[in-house]
């Protein structure tokens, strides 16, 4: 089975090199978790890693391979900026305890008002027969993510 292409961009009004200070922040990351309607959350913020855990209401498709809650993993690994700030990061996002991941990529760049992120992607399920089904389900919850980044950006960034 193929993966899932995953995609989203959170837009900032600030440069590069707050955005990436804001994404390493410890106290950005809370926040994201709580806003993001975390029940639970554990936070890890070192130098150009992040890695955030949370443990969420299941979707109802998943709750017969979960229970009520599921816990997403998401780790960040940044590289260096390059001249313009532009950053790139490894992702994994891992669901502990099920078949799920996600493998992909965030790009940092400026823009004419600020700063972007782009998350990309490749989400997999292996279930058979209902992967696709449990990866449509999960594909919303991690693209509105990045929109509650992006939200909770606004705050912190004010």
């Amino acid at each position: 089975m193929d993966p899932m292409q995953i995609s989203a961009i959170a837009q900032f009004p600030a440069d590069p090199a707050r955005v990436f200070a804001m994404q390493t922040d410890r106290a950005f990351l809370e926040e994201v978790c709580r806003s993001g309607g975390a029940v639970a959350y554990e936070v890890e913020a070192d130098g150009n890693r992040t890695r955030m855990s949370r443990s969420m209401p299941a979707p109802d498709l998943a709750k017969k391979f979960v229970g009520e809650t599921i816990t997403v993993v998401e780790t960040y690994v940044w590289g260096e900026p390059s001249d313009d700030g532009t950053r790139t990061a490894d992702l994994t996002v891992d669901v502990p305890g099920t078949p799920g991941s996600m493998n992909g990529a965030a790009v940092l760049s400026p823009t004419a008002l600020g700063s972007q992120i782009e998350v990309s992607g490749d989400l997999v399920v292996r279930i058979p027969l209902v992967g696709r089904k449990l990866e449509q389900a999960a594909a919303p919850a991690l693209t509105a993510g990045i929109e509650v980044q992006e939200t909770v950006a606004r705050g912190y960034l004010a």
